[in-house]
């Protein structure tokens, strides 16, 4: 009897996975299914929602002129909006952006001119996917195409087409009803919880809608519980994630009120923890510091999310459960992620235990890298390393992320009237019979916020870290790096007109190139300042020590 290889085998999971793939998609596609979709036909919503996020009008005119791209994704349909849907590949960035119906915030930027565009686009959509299919009606997707047409609506329909009106309404309701069914079956966490919240606030916009509501706040409650921790933070740890939970929170809250229903006490209480958590991050300039994945984000957004703080939250400076650190002094801003990453990078994915933030007043100084979400998977892959975030890392990466994963870590935290101290002290994996390995990053911020003081030290380093540590502070685009003569400085222009200086006792001081996916959808060309192995001052047998200093210039 012949024998196989192993690659000829079928994977139970995979097998598993597609008859279950199957199996929905024939129930979905069968007229049983379809019959659960009917009800009553809305003819107006009840209440339309609003965001406070803008929209590009540069986007919404290059999407008018039939040119959609994400990333490195596009499409140039020549103008014939129509032939959007038919040129899209699934699996790529662009598909999703596309179905969620992104595209609208950016058109309805445009006012008047976006209406025939956004038309177009949206009866082109309802000629192929108004019934139900597999790629187009995914519950994340389906929810997010909701909360556009809830918002922005008013670009599409109008009360004079009475006929096109009943037909968006109509698909609507359908997708309502589809995502009472379907949404517990939307895929990471959170997107369920995104979900969950969408179609809460669909149920109370539509008429004929109100059983999904129950549904909706059902789903909410228990997202919320797994997802929450007890200090306000997202599982994620992801500040633009946060923001945008928050915004959908307040969302859901003004729906419910809009409608004069209770506002349940599980909201009123998750809302408070979520916005004071969400304050940790706010930096000068009104964004959001640069974390696992986030962005900048919209000011206007973060102001909206935090308008309405409840007083009886005190904002955070310390997040025990989801690990972060933020200290001020001044006008200085210093954010410190000490969290523990787990499995490779934790629920993120990203490696940047440690990583910081640093600004001056309304200028970013050191930042990380960013996400790479609207990037393809080599993009996304390369930003979750440690070397894209402000923090130690190793060349090749695997040296140093291997004893990451299932470290244990320690804070303490101290402050006086010269300033604030904070010490993070990772205990690494022993990696054998010898002593456990350490890892403690020491920062001392000046009471003037003029002066902050860095000190990495590795406790009996494996001797592949030895030979091999990275300590990485990447620059903001905004900000000019020039080496000093004696190669030992350097000097730093920020956009507010300061000037600062960095020092270190290590003789490996180079600035090298980085990128910056913070802000917009493309990456920026920026520096980063990248400090070596072998290069101390004072090379040491046992435990090493690298330190570090970034002093404004006008301190003399």
């Amino acid at each position: 009897m012949g024998s196989r290889s192993l690659s000829s085998v079928p994977n139970p999971r995979l097998l598993a996975s597609s008859v279950v793939e199957r199996l929905q998609k024939a129930w979905g596609e069968s007229p049983f299914y379809e019959a659960q979709l009917r009800g009553p036909a809305p003819d107006r919503l009840s209440h339309r929602p609003s965001e406070p996020y803008l929209g590009d009008k540069a986007l919404g005119t290059a999407i008018a002129e039939g040119k959609l791209s994400v990333g490195t994704d596009a499409i140039d349909c020549q103008g014939e909006l129509g032939e959007v849907w038919r040129q899209l590949q699934r699996d790529t960035v662009l598909h999703g952006y596309l179905h969620r119906f992104a595209w609208l915030r950016q058109l309805a930027a445009l006012g008047e001119p976006g209406r025939a565009p956004a038309r177009a686009l949206t009866a082109a959509w309802l000629d192929a996917y108004a019934r139900w299919t597999p790629d187009a009606w995914q519950p994340f997707l389906t929810g997010e195409r909701l909360i556009a047409l809830c918002c922005y609506g008013d670009l599409i329909v109008s009360d004079n087409d009475v006929l096109w009106k009943s037909r968006v309404l109509t698909s609507m309701a359908r997708q309502t009803r589809h995502l009472a069914h379907a949404g517990h079956r939307a895929g990471a966490g959170y997107e369920r919880l995104m979900t969950s919240m969408a179609l809460t606030i669909a149920g109370l916009s539509l008429p004929g809608c109100d059983p999904c509501v129950e549904r909706g706040l059902e789903l909410l409650r228990r997202e919320l519980r797994l997802q929450i921790r007890p200090d306000g933070g997202h599982l994620s740890r992801n500040p633009s994630r946060q923001l945008e939970i928050v915004v959908r929170l307040r969302m859901v809250i003004a729906a419910l009120e809009a409608r004069r229903q209770e506002i349940p006490g599980f909201l009123t209480h998750v809302i408070g923890r979520a916005s004071a958590h969400l304050q940790l991050f706010r930096v000068g300039d009104g964004g959001l510091a640069i974390f696992n994945g986030g962005a900048e984000d919209d000011p206007k957004a973060l102001t909206f999310a935090l308008h309405y703080l409840d007083t009886d939250y005190e904002p955070v400076e310390f997040a025990r459960h989801s690990g972060f650190q933020r200290l001020e002094a001044h006008k200085s801003v210093l954010i410190v992620d000490a969290g523990v990453t787990r499995n490779g990078g934790g629920i993120s994915g990203y490696l940047g235990d440690g990583a910081f933030h640093f600004s001056s007043g309304r200028a970013r100084l050191i930042t990380n890298c960013g996400g790479g979400a609207h990037l393809a998977g080599d993009w996304r892959d390369a930003l979750r390393l440690a070397a894209a975030h402000s923090t130690l890392s190793s060349e090749p990466h695997a040296v140093f992320a291997s004893q990451l994963v299932g470290s244990s870590v320690n804070h303490r935290r101290g402050e006086d009237e010269d300033g604030h101290l904070l010490e993070v002290k990772r205990v690494l994996s022993a990696g054998g019979n010898g002593p456990a390995a350490a890892w403690e990053r020491r920062l001392f911020l000046a009471a003037d916020g003029e002066d902050l003081r860095g000190q990495d030290t590795l406790i009996n380093p494996a001797p592949g870290l030895a030979a091999n540590w990275r300590a990485r502070f990447h620059l903001h685009p905004s900000v000019k790096a020039s080496m000093s003569r004696d190669k030992r400085t350097v000097i730093l222009a920020l956009s507010n007109g300061e000037g600062w200086r960095f020092r270190t006792n290590c003789k490996n001081l180079h600035i090298e190139r980085s990128i910056y996916c913070g802000h917009g959808g493309a990456p920026q060309a920026a520096e980063q300042i990248v400090l070596s192995g072998d290069g101390l001052e004072r090379p040491q047998s046992g435990d090493m020590v690298i330190k570090w200093g970034f002093k404004c210039m006008s301190a003399g």
